[in-house]
């Protein structure tokens, strides 16, 4: 397989939307299905919350009236936070990633469009020094050539 036909493994690589991410998770931790409209706003709020700037303890309290607006018994508080905290990482993995790939695609278009090889090149010889320089800046003069120049 070559790079660019490697398949991305998850799906904040696949570019998947992160809601779907959260509904897999919220609908699996309700015993709902995905595409339940209750789970679907539910996922929205948490969205929201994260991209307000809420932390997984402000999730995890917005998890007791999930729960029960959906009927079910609240886990233990261990559950519910470590629930908490996966739903907010997923959260914040694809808000960053979209504001991130936003900021990327600002930057390209700010860009000037590139040259092309030839004229770069003829650019860097019209740049470059005419005089070639007498010695190599870089190499240290030898030991007899620093002599007579302390001599002088």
């Amino acid at each position: 397989m070559t790079g660019a036909s490697v398949p991305k493994g998850n799906w904040v690589d696949r570019g998947d939307p992160l809601e779907s991410a959260l509904a897999r998770v919220l609908a699996h931790a309700l015993q709902r299905d995905v595409v339940d409209a209750e789970v679907a706003a539910h996922v929205l709020t948490i969205r929201g919350l994260v991209e307000a700037g809420s932390t997984e303890v402000h999730v995890a309290g917005y998890l007791r009236t999930v729960y029960a607006a959906c009927g079910q018994a609240e886990p233990e508080p261990t559950a519910r936070r470590t629930l908490a905290i996966a739903l907010w990482h997923i959260a914040k993995s694809g808000l960053v990633r979209d504001a991130m790939t936003r900021e990327i695609a600002s930057l390209r278009r700010a860009l000037p469009p590139a040259l092309p090889l030839s004229a770069q090149l003829r650019d860097a010889i019209l740049r470059a020094p005419t005089d070639p320089p007498t010695r190599d800046p870089f190499v240290p003069p030898h030991p007899r050539d620093a002599e007579a120049q302390r001599r002088r």
